[in-house]
């Protein structure tokens, strides 16, 4: 079912439900208030035989008759009979009392009640007892009448009622669509030139109208999405581009020397001295694709990786290890800034293997990049994050190139003489995001780079 239809089906069956309730809440109203006023009107005469009879001395049944006869309506022929406290007809209006039935059982109840309304064959039925206080005796009058013009009256209200909530709701239909389609309409155009937009050509960007409603809103956050998309396209292309001339590399150079090597028969030692080329070249092709694995598995944020807790502390003196054992030049010094006096205060919730490449590179970095291979190492820590400062007095990084290093293969032209892929950033930058934590860089050209990581503690 389409948006227009639901929604103008689902406006009339509102609209409809409130007509409905409304309609039959006013007709039971009107019934209610006819019923009153005709139960009102049978009171009234019955009071008015009761005092024209007994009070009255002067008038007797007979002259009574004559006035009931004289002032009967058409419409409110009302039949009253007097009965006695033996249930005997001392009065009646009209010429036979066998023609006016009558229930015994109403006649039990006013006399029950003192007063009593009720129906009694298609008629309105009001009876009251009246005392004579100069006989002391009690008579039980009685008033009954066909409500021919009320019933008219509410018969006529009925029809009126049905006809216009019949009128309303197919008028509701109708203007259920006309409004439902001009509310759409936004979204039909939203949807046209969505269905314009391709993947090889994201700079198309939708209308936002009049950039107040939600329409326009949703067109905004849209276009904000494929701006993102694009971004994203242009990294991936960026990336691939970058990974094939970096594979290239060392493929290129693999090639070159094994083909030199069978161009003509070579002594042992010569062997030997291409084999160590191929396996320099080698060693410089697995790292890099390491590198894009590692890459790769951060730019997934895959929810399934263990996240335990881990003390900080830890994880760096057991990266200081494994890099001063593999380069004997480098230099680590880890420091805390304040000792702390709960354990909770640097351990966090993280992935060991993705923490350990994190801070691998960052004291690879600074050792590689700094003349005196040193990375300095603080740790400190808030009410909330554990904070890991590594610094170095290297090459730096200049104030336009701040943003753009933790794009994948990105290197600055002053790291162009050591040797390197420009992925260990980026990487870093990815892990750090999985842990739902912020990397912050302080850095300038010649004085060396402070890197901040700032991670959420228990």
């Amino acid at each position: 079912m389409k948006i227009r239809t639901k929604i103008a089906f689902q406006f009339t069956i509102i609209v409809a439900l409130i007509l409905v309730v409304f309609s039959i809440a006013l007709y039971y109203l009107l019934e209610g208030y006819t019923k009153d006023e005709f139960n009102n009107y049978l009171k009234d005469r019955a009071q008015t035989t009761a005092k024209l009879l007994i009070k009255e001395k002067n008038v007797d049944n007979r002259l009574l008759k004559v006035i009931d006869r004289n002032s009967l309506s058409s419409l409110y022929a009302a039949e009253v009979l007097v009965f006695n406290d033996e249930n005997k007809v001392t009065y009646s209006n009209i010429d036979s009392v066998n023609t006016f039935p009558y229930s015994p059982e109403i006649l039990e109840k006013i006399r029950k009640y003192k007063y009593h309304e009720a129906d009694y064959k298609n008629k309105k039925v009001v009876g009251l007892m009246y005392t004579d206080d100069d006989l002391k005796k009690d008579y039980l009058i009685l008033a009954q009448a066909e409500d021919t013009y009320g019933e008219q009256k509410l018969q006529r209200i009925k029809d009126a009622m049905s006809i216009g909530l019949i009128s309303s709701i197919l008028l509701t239909v109708i203007l259920g669509f006309v409004f439902a389609g001009q509310s759409l309409k936004p979204i039909s155009q939203i949807n046209q030139e969505v269905s314009k937009i391709t993947a090889k050509d994201l700079t198309k960007k939708l209308s936002t109208g009049n950039n107040k409603d939600e329409i326009a809103q949703l067109a905004r956050n849209f276009n904000e999405m494929l701006s993102r998309i694009e971004k994203s396209f242009e990294l991936q292309k960026s990336f691939v581009s970058n990974a094939s001339h970096e594979l290239r590399t060392p493929l290129a150079a693999i090639k070159s020397e094994i083909q030199v090597s069978l161009e003509k028969d070579r002594s042992t030692e010569e062997y030997k001295e291409i084999l160590k080329s191929l396996n320099i070249d080698n060693q410089r092709l697995i790292q890099l694709t390491n590198g894009l694995l590692q890459l790769a598995k951060s730019e997934k944020g895959d929810k399934s990786l263990l996240m335990t807790a881990l003390r900080i502390d830890e994880i760096l003196f057991e990266v200081q290890d494994e890099l001063l054992h593999q380069h004997q030049k480098y230099r680590i010094s880890i420091d805390f800034e304040e000792i702390p006096e709960d354990d909770k205060f640097v351990t966090i919730m993280g992935n060991r293997s993705l923490l350990k490449t994190l801070f691998n590179n960052l004291f690879d970095n600074a050792c590689k990049y700094s003349e005196d291979n040193t990375a300095i190492v603080n740790i400190k820590f808030n009410s909330s994050n554990c904070i890991v400062n590594v610094a170095d007095k290297g090459i730096g990084i200049s104030k336009e190139d701040h943003e753009k290093i933790f794009e994948p293969f990105f290197r600055t032209k002053n790291a162009s003489n050591y040797k390197g892929h420009g992925i260990g950033l980026s990487i870093c930058k990815r892990i750090v995001d999985i842990h739902e934590g912020r990397i912050i860089l302080k850095s300038e050209v010649e004085k060396g780079s402070n890197f901040n990581v700032i991670l959420p503690h228990l």
